[in-house]
Formats: structure tokens, C-alpha cells, sequence
């Protein structure tokens, strides 16, 4: 706009020196103050206007949902046109699936020249290339002092989506002038997981339900009463590796199938769930990171539920919002619904932002009697080598796409390997 400006302004001064003067006069005086009066208005609206994001509680995955950007301003005068970046992050599907994928960020470097010189220019690259999670958008309110704008979107991984309004830039009628209203206004979606459906057949189950009743079976207890203050009224079906003391041999005899009470004290707090929220350091594109860390949220809260369903409640361990642990026991599927809510506000962070808190709580630590299941991101050899610190049977659990990304990863001397799958199916390692 500035070069059209010039060349008409050009034009101008050819056109009174050597045309008509009076006319060219007045073609000047156009020039001049349209673009003054332009900067004026631009120049005192700059600070009058309110920029937020008006978003849903909570969405479904797969589900499409709006976000809404409220403008406000607290003058009559128009708004000339506001530009800015709509980002919204990979928990969502590409806002431009069409676009070009965004080339590799280069390492920069203070000393190499070269580097530099290639992050300078895969910098301009970025700001100029129309990418699959940005969306350009132009508003204008007119006179009008609100208005609303609605974008769709649809929430692909659980977790804490990121939404961000970039480069807002408020430009005059003429395009010749720009003011920087804000550097950056951002939101947050909260996305569900689904919780899936495990079967108790199969073998991490199994796995786990008999080690836990080994390690019942070494301690004495107590019985434990239900709220009617009678034992054995709640049961399930007999699953393989089932203490034999825990079946209800009178009810299992009237319904030709073996039944096991769910209330027996044996299997109470004996069975320890630890998520791993810290991040894993391997470098590797948005997408597959937050695909693997569903793929371990999920499965994760799929197991627990299946715990709760067949009898076996579970303590749960997991890095809160606060960077503080939290520690709870999970004995129903509706107080695991509610807690998945909890657990996802904090969701998976940066190494860095984790790191006054150990591998495990301390409580868990000094408890070498519970069976352990720890699912993690960041299977590291020191991850590892802190879990076997403590003497008992443990389960180690990662993203099967992990692997691929991050070669061999350590089995623990004192239990085993297991890998989450896309279908939340849980295989151990070989």
C-alpha cells in the first residue's frame, strides 16, 4: 500500500506541474490528509479495544465445538481493520489441513553465522507461510461497540488444548499504518478422555490381579464391612487368578458359576497406579506427543476402571496442577470420571516444571508391600533405576509408539515391561 501511495503521489506532482495545477493542488491535499486523517483515527482507537476468548468448559473429542472471540471497544469511532493469528494447537484437527508442513526448526546458534543466518530465514518462512494450526483473520467492527466472531473446532486428543490469538495488529483504513494492540492473548480447552473398556481376561490383568493376591495372602487383615455392616454382599464374576479364599462358594453353587466377593479386605490398597506426567525429551512433531500421551491417559484410566468394576480398588498417584501429588483411592467408576476431570488440568508438562518432585510420593516409597503400576512417558534408565529402589513387584507401563522413537527401553529387575497400543490393549515386552 505504502508503494501505491508514493506512485499516486508521484502521478500528482506530474500532473500539476505539467496538466492542470488547481486540479493537481487538490489531488495533493487529498494525498496528504486522507492518510493523516486515516493515522488519527487508528492512532485513538488503539487503546480502546478489548480482546477475549469465550470458550466451553469442557469438549468431547471427535465433537465439533465453537470458540468465540469477543470484541469491545469503549469509543464511538470506527474500527478501521484488526489483524491477527488464530493458533490453535495439535489436540485439534489442522485448522488448514492443506498447508505445507512447516520445515524443521533449525538449532540456533550466537557464534555460527551460518546458523543464524538459517534461523533468520526459517523464521521469515514461518511468519509468511500459511500453516495447518494457524488461521489469518481481518475483523472490523464498524461503529458498532461488540461484536462477536465464532471459528469451529474439533478437539482430536484429550487433554488441555491451547488456543492463542497471535500478531494483533491494529491497521488504518489505508493499510500505511500499523499499531500492536497486544503481543499475545491465549485460552485453554479442557478435551475428555474416553474411558475404554478393558477386558479381565486379558493377561496385564491377570498379571496383576495374582500378584496382588499373592502379596494378600502373605499379610493378615481384618475383616472390612460394607455400609450395611454386613461382609459379602458385593460380587463379581470369578476371573482366573482370583484368590480361591475370596469365592463365595454358597452363591456360587446357586448360580452354577463361581462368584468373588468384592468387598474382602485383601484386596484393599494393595494395588498402587502412578501417571507419569513429565514429558518425554525426545524431540518429535506435536501430533505423535499428544497421540502417545492419550494413548497412556487412557489406558491408564481404562485399567483403573477395571480394577473398580471387578473388586480391586486401586490408590492413584499423580503430579496436580500445584506440582504437588495427589493421592487418592479409586473404588467406583463415577469417582474415576470425576477425578479423569481433575487429573487433565494438569496434564502432561515439561521436565522442568516437575522437577522438585521425585519418581514416586514418598508414601509409596517407603510402602514395599503394595504391587506397582507406573505409566510413563519417560521411561529413562533413571526413571528406572529409582523405581528399583523399591522392593516390590512393579509394572512398567509406556506408549508402544515410544519405542520406535526412543530404541530399547529398560525392563526393571524387579518386574516387567508393558507397552499401551493405539487401542489401549496393553502387551508386554519381549
Amino acid at each position: 500500500m505504502t508503494l501505491g501511495y508514493l506512485a499516486a503521489f508521484g502521478l500528482a506532482l506530474i500532473f500539476t506541474f505539467y496538466l492542470d495545477g488547481s486540479i493537481g493542488v487538490m489531488m495533493i491535499a487529498f494525498l496528504i490528509f486522507m492518510p493523516l486523517i486515516s493515522f488519527l483515527m487508528t492512532f485513538l482507537v488503539r487503546k480502546k479495544i478489548r480482546l477475549e476468548f469465550v470458550l466451553p468448559d469442557s469438549a468431547a473429542k471427535n465433537k465439533q465445538v465453537s470458540v468465540r472471540i469477543k470484541l469491545k471497544k469503549d469509543t464511538k469511532l470506527p474500527i478501521p481493520f484488526l489483524r491477527m493469528q488464530f493458533h490453535a494447537d495439535a489436540h485439534f484437527d489442522p485448522l488448514n489441513p492443506n498447508a505445507a508442513d512447516l520445515p524443521e526448526e533449525p538449532p540456533f546458534s550466537t557464534t555460527d553465522a551460518a546458523l543464524r543466518r538459517a534461523y533468520r530465514k526459517w523464521t521469515a518462512y514461518r511468519e509468511k507461510q500459511l500453516l495447518r494450526d494457524t488461521l489469518p483473520l481481518c475483523l472490523s467492527m464498524g461503529t458498532a461497540k461488540k461484536a462477536q466472531y465464532e471459528i469451529a473446532l474439533t478437539p482430536k486428543y484429550c487433554g488441555v488444548g491451547v488456543l492463542a490469538l497471535k500478531g494483533i495488529v491494529l491497521s488504518d483504513y489505508l493499510g500505511m499504518f500499523k499499531f500492536r494492540i497486544k503481543p499475545e492473548i491465549n485460552g485453554n480447552l479442557l478435551i475428555m478422555p474416553t474411558i475404554p473398556e478393558l477386558k479381565a481376561n486379558t493377561s496385564m490383568f491377570r498379571a496383576v490381579t495374582t500378584a496382588v493376591n499373592a502379596a494378600d495372602e502373605e499379610t493378615d487383615s481384618t475383616p472390612v464391612f460394607s455400609a450395611s455392616a454386613v461382609p459379602g454382599y458385593e460380587h463379581r464374576d470369578y476371573i482366573p487368578g482370583d484368590s480361591l479364599k475370596r469365592i463365595n462358594w454358597k452363591l456360587s453353587s446357586k448360580r452354577h458359576h463361581l462368584m468373588v466377593r468384592k468387598d474382602e479386605p485383601v484386596s484393599l490398597a494393595r494395588l498402587s497406579v502412578v501417571l507419569d506426567f513429565r514429558r518425554s525429551k525426545i524431540r518429535m512433531k506435536p501430533e505423535l506427543r499428544f497421540s502417545m500421551e492419550e494413548e497412556l491417559i487412557e489406558t491408564a484410566l481404562g485399567f483403573l476402571m477395571l480394577c473398580a468394576k471387578n473388586g480391586y480398588p486401586c490408590n492413584l498417584c499423580y503430579a496436580d496442577s500445584n506440582q504437588q501429588w495427589s493421592d487418592l483411592s479409586i473404588d467406583s467408576g463415577e469417582q474415576l470420571a470425576v477425578e479423569a476431570v481433575t487429573l487433565l488440568q494438569g496434564g502432561f508438562r515439561e521436565e522442568e516444571e516437575l522437577a522438585a518432585l521425585s519418581v514416586l510420593p514418598p508414601e509409596l516409597m517407603q510402602d514395599a508391600g503394595a504391587v506397582l503400576l507406573y505409566f510413563t512417558q519417560n521411561p529413562s534408565t533413571e526413571t528406572v533405576a529409582a523405581l528399583e529402589q523399591r522392593p516390590t513387584e512393579l509394572y512398567l507401563v509406556a506408549p508402544q509408539q515410544l519405542q520406535r522413537s526412543a530404541g530399547n527401553i529398560p525392563v526393571p529387575k524387579n518386574g516387567s515391561l508393558w507397552y499401551a497400543n493405539a487401542d489401549h490393549s496393553l502387551t508386554q515386552a519381549q
